[in-house]
């Protein structure tokens, strides 16, 4: 079955998954909606099938080595990794304070590496990630995650050579719930507002 916008986007509103409301990001944005695809992984049909579409829109077999971000975005690498058969590792939120005292894990060193995570705002997360791999000896060269919320990620990951990807954007899924009666007219275009507002003039 094709992974569908608006199937995805009502699985995604009834588990939970997208909410309308006031939210503070970890950006400190305040938002008036929220995704939390850490839920995802409670509905392994769902989970598997963004897996595996991710591996064919993105053509994952390009890259050497996937890299999650913790903590959303190793469960997400895990499934494409398990699903590809490409070699995994993940990127720590601080540095591990004993042994190794690493801040990427797994063996990735001189590898071309495609970062993965949920999903993307402003970007800060990936770039992060993007610093400590190549600190670390490994080759980042894209990233891609689930939503982008069109708050500047792609800008900003662009601007550091990074490949940019996502399934779907926030419009794309509050433009689903609208037509399918799942959000009020109110909701939506407050959301819209929100999310126009981050768009350069």
């Amino acid at each position: 079955m094709a992974l569908e916008v608006d199937r995805v986007a009502e699985l995604m509103f009834r588990a939970g998954m997208i909410r309308v409301g006031r939210f503070r990001l970890t950006s400190g944005i305040e938002s008036p909606y929220y995704i939390d695809l850490r839920k995802l992984y409670s509905y392994p049909s769902l989970a598997r099938e963004i897996a595996e579409t991710m591996i064919a829109r993105i053509n994952v077999y390009r890259f050497e080595a996937l890299v999650g971000i913790a903590t959303a975005g190793i469960a997400l690498a895990s499934y494409v990794a398990a699903l590809s058969g490409l070699p995994m590792g993940y990127v720590r939120s601080e540095r591990k304070e004993h042994g190794t005292m690493s801040v990427v894990e797994g063996a990735v060193e001189g590898l071309r590496v495609l970062i993965l995570d949920d999903v993307a705002t402003t970007g800060g997360s990936i770039e992060r990630a993007y610093r400590a791999l190549r600190e670390a000896g490994a080759k980042p060269v894209a990233a891609a995650v689930v939503v982008d919320r069109c708050q500047g990620a792609r800008e900003r990951l662009e601007s550091l050579g990074l490949e940019f990807a996502s399934l779907f954007t926030a419009r794309q899924l509050i433009e689903s719930l609208r037509r399918k009666g799942l959000i009020s007219e109110g909701d939506y275009e407050r959301v819209v507002r929100y999310i126009e507002s981050f768009k350069k003039s």
